[in-house]
């Protein structure tokens, strides 16, 4: 199908590409504001967005009443965990956009959502992320630490403040939300151990291969 793509954000861009390729319907893990969940229905894919948080979920739907009702008709919000979500469709592609990723606290947090996308991938499904990638900045061991204890890579929570919409004469308040850094080593690991097995990883969205320096990483994984 024809795509008009021209000016679109680098991220939706690739993601509308993602969907061309692999069709939908698609269901985004850590859907937030909609935005990416609204792009591919406006580019005629049906789109299923999942979030734990209720206040994105409903910032989300906020867009429904200025939508055309086609495009209105593809898109479908689901407040749920994606540690335990359980649908009943299976999604032969499955986004988790934006750092979705690091909404998980832990390895074990991490594990668990992978498990959702394992179950809902159908058999040549495709999975693709994008998370934050700092640089590694080397740590020197602590004084009690054995003298042999070797450097150990900077692990930091990234912190990104969020302004939710002001209601008529209210506040606009600001939520700090923290979310998680996992190595690519680590997001490999986790991603085998859930079945799927790495596939290409990227830099940037306009395909540039993807080194330890990179602000972001991008990777695309399958069963």
């Amino acid at each position: 199908m024809p795509l008009s793509l021209v000016g679109q954000e680098p991220d939706l861009l690739f993601y509308t590409r993602q969907a061309a390729e692999h069709g939908g319907p698609v269901l985004v893990l850590g859907a937030a504001n909609g935005r990416v969940v609204w792009a591919l229905a406006g580019h005629g894919f049906d789109a299923v967005g999942v979030d734990p948080s209720e206040v994105m979920i409903r910032s989300a739907e906020e867009q429904r009443s200025t939508e055309p009702e086609d495009i209105s008709r593809r898109a479908r919000f689901q407040v749920a965990d994606l540690r335990s979500l359980r649908l009943p469709e299976r999604f032969p592609l499955i986004l988790a956009p934006q750092h979705a990723l690091g909404l998980m606290p832990g390895k074990d947090d991490l594990e668990a959502l992978l498990a959702t996308v394992r179950h809902h991938l159908t058999p040549e499904g495709t999975f693709v992320y994008d998370v934050l990638n700092t640089p590694r900045e080397p740590v020197l061991p602590r004084d009690d630490e054995a003298p042999s204890a070797g450097l150990e890579p900077r692990r930091p929570l990234f912190a990104l403040h969020l302004r939710e919409r002001r209601q008529p004469g209210g506040p606009s308040p600001i939520r700090r939300l923290k979310l998680r850094h996992f190595t690519p080593e680590e997001l490999d690991a986790a991603l085998t151990a859930a079945g799927l097995v790495p596939r290409e990883r990227y830099g940037r969205f306009d395909g540039k291969p993807f080194d330890l320096e990179d602000s972001r990483h991008i990777g695309i994984a399958g069963p």
